[in-house]
């Protein structure tokens, strides 16, 4: 059934491959000289920081066919990142991160990446209605819709939507055929509203998250007869490929209805407002209220079924607690965000200063009784600053200091020390310099949890990270040269173990040194794209990421039909080389830190080997409409295949395809 669905998708996208190719001739032949009254010349867009920084909405649309074949999240924010080796699985960066702002934070975060985050909505300034169109599939139960649509209602005002659904089947450990993997829905709503005058500027949203993911645990390595030794023998890693007859931790059945899963829904709501108290923008007030709520669930009916997998976390009862029959954990949180401020641009500067309170409460336990709940809230007020001097009229070359302090903080379960983070960044013309200092509170879930198997009540530290990162890009008429360079540094870092549990180092400063090379070549109709990574990091380092990343895209371009249609025919492919890898616990929806076996590499399932993978692609644009086919991982076959974590082996051989299409009016 799947594979003629799938097939069914192919025929239905070929032909309308075809059909928009002649529309084209078409159209081109009847009036080459034809120009749309509106397309990407009238539409600008622009985020919450651009209105900040008084930029407004000037953004122009990307309309460029480049990498449009790259749509999964593991290649987004120009981070190398880990998942279940499946599409909306959960997600985190391999290389090492930054906070991204102060104060206590949830702790439940693999999610984040697929929702609409109301830092990173688009508003926008239409002369017309717009439209997007994205429909991603794959061979294997893959499926990705998005949709856009937004429109002025008048000079002042704009109101835009934007849809998301993203679903994979099962590739291991299925009962039923179709039986889903993963599953999420994304939603937001936003509205933009300026005055006449553009004293008063509003931008407001909602957005919302529902995520799903069925879980398997990962491949559970068995045994095999050993005909030279007649004796089982435990299977290596590379004895585990055939990935749809592989036995995996959790189990699934179909009558009576069992199964384990993880959720996370969340929603929140943003408003933000400035208004001008002196013309040209040189004194501003300007508010933000920003309220979310977030629930975790993790539930398994199959809790004796699957006590073998809990039994590899040392730290739990795998037995249960306090049911024996299943685990139903629950974690709820409040969020609330206010700060105010004055701003303002005069001549080359632009500063602006402001007062934060967060009010935060994580309600959490399951359904287990009200003996084993757990409830907490943290107060936290701050005072920021930020002062930035321009130096062209575009104002993108720049100098600034940024700092935020920690005022009072007030929680009901444990002493609170106040956060801190100091910035200098600098951007002149191609140089890139960011310096910046952090002292961040451990997260909710970080000091206490509570569950049918585990339970926490920890006292952490204040985790410091610092950062410097320099770069440069070489112009030149062909070629364009980027390297760059990135430190960073941990004290008191906190992380998840192989325990099921939360650790500090407070003896071992965690460091990780990462040179970077890209490159960009043209030679007449070949391009070559190639960034390379180099990962360093200290002795037993709690940062487990591979020494090497390296992704190369090779493609023809040229231009058909009268240059009515862009086609681009190439190559992906990504090498990761090996390393001790993060592995994921689905009880509390987090990536751990695993400790080596210093045994047999080949049976040691949290070493991933080094390996490639190749993609071949063809990317077509027709006028506003984008399109791809590929053959992805073309180095996967039966017997062979890759980990993106351990014991999830990532998606085997697919041809998958895709369109994005506009519309104007």
């Amino acid at each position: 059934m799947l594979q003629r669905s799938y097939t069914k998708s192919v025929v239905l996208f070929l032909l309308f491959l075809l059909i928009a190719i002649g529309n084209t001739i078409h159209a081109q032949i009847l009036d080459d000289s034809t120009q749309q009254l509106y397309g990407y010349h009238s539409i600008r867009y622009g985020t919450e920081e651009d209105v900040f920084f008084n930029k407004g909405l000037t953004r122009e649309v990307d309309s460029s066919l480049a990498s449009i074949q790259r749509y999964g999240y593991i290649y987004r924010n120009g981070q190398y990142s880990q998942d279940l080796g499946n599409w909306a699985t959960p997600l985190k960066y391999v290389t090492a991160y930054m906070p991204s702002q102060l104060g206590v934070q949830t702790g439940f975060d693999v999610y984040s990446p697929y929702e609409y985050n109301a830092n990173n909505i688009k508003y926008f300034d239409t002369k017309s209605p717009y439209a997007e169109i994205k429909y991603y599939q794959g061979s294997r139960g893959q499926q990705s819709i998005d949709l856009s649509v937004t429109r002025n209602i008048n000079a002042n005002w704009n109101a835009g939507i934007d849809l998301r659904r993203i679903v994979s089947k099962r590739i291991i450990g299925f009962v039923q055929r179709n039986d889903k993997q993963a599953e999420n829905y994304a939603f937001d709503f936003f509205v933009s509203h300026h005055s006449k005058n553009k004293k008063y500027f509003m931008l407001a949203s909602f957005n919302y998250l529902e995520a799903h993911n069925f879980e398997n645990g990962g491949i559970r390595p068995d045994s095999v007869y050993d005909a030279d030794s007649q004796t089982e023998r435990p299977k290596r890693k590379d004895e585990l490929f055939d990935n749809q007859l592989s036995q995996v931790w959790l189990n699934k059945q179909a009558f009576p209805y069992r199964m384990v899963r993880s959720l996370d829904k969340r929603y929140n709501y943003r408003v933000y407002q400035h208004y001008d108290l002196l013309k040209d923008d040189k004194l501003q007030v300007f508010y933000r209220f920003d309220y979310s709520r977030k629930t975790n669930r993790y539930d398994d009916n199959l809790l004796r079924t699957n006590e073998d997998f809990y039994n590899t976390f040392s730290a739990y009862d795998s037995r249960g607690k306090y049911d024996t029959s299943e685990i139903a954990d629950r974690t709820d949180f409040n969020l609330f965000d206010n700060r105010a401020g004055v701003k303002g641009s005069s001549n080359k500067f632009f500063y602006a200063a402001y007062l934060k309170n967060r009010y935060v409460t994580m309600s959490q336990g399951g359904s287990y009784g009200e003996a084993v709940k757990l409830n907490t809230y943290t107060t936290e007020w701050y005072v920021a600053g930020q002062l930035r001097r321009y130096f062209d009229t575009l104002n993108r070359s720049y100098v600034e200091a940024v700092a935020e302090q920690g005022l009072n903080s007030v929680t009901n379960k444990s002493t609170n020390k106040n956060n801190f983070m100091g910035a200098i960044n600098a951007f002149y013309k191609d140089f890139k310099i960011e310096v910046s200092t952090w002292a961040v509170s451990p997260t909710m879930l970080q000091r206490a949890y509570r569950s049918n198997l585990v339970s926490w009540d920890s006292s952490l530290n204040l985790q410091h990270c610092n950062r410097f990162f320099a770069g440069y890009t070489f112009r030149k008429k062909k070629i364009d040269i980027i390297p760059s360079l990135t430190y960073n540094l941990y004290e008191n870092y906190i992380y998840f173990n192989d325990a099921g549990t939360v650790s500090q180092t407070t003896d071992k400063t965690q460091t990780q040194f990462q040179p970077k090379l890209g490159l960009r070549f043209n030679l007449w109709k070949i391009h070559i794209y190639n960034e390379f990574q180099y990962n360093v990091v200290n002795t037993e380092s709690k940062l487990q990421m591979p020494p090497i990343v390296n992704a190369t895209q090779l493609f023809v371009e040229a231009w058909l039909f009268k240059r009515a249609t862009l086609l681009q025919v190439g190559f992906d492919v990504l090498y990761r080389g090996a390393y001790q890898a993060n592995g994921y616990n689905p009880l509390i929806q987090q990536y751990y830190v695993t400790t080596p076996t210093g045994g047999d590499r080949a049976l040691d399932y949290n070493y991933m080997n080094q390996y490639f993978v190749v993609d071949f692609f063809v990317n077509m644009q027709i006028r506003t409409a984008r399109l791809f086919i590929k053959m992805s991982n073309l180095t996967t076959g039966k017997g062979n295949g890759y980990y993106s974590t351990p014991t999830y082996t990532a998606i085997p051989r697919t041809i998958d395809f895709g369109i994005s299409w506009r519309f104007f009016d």
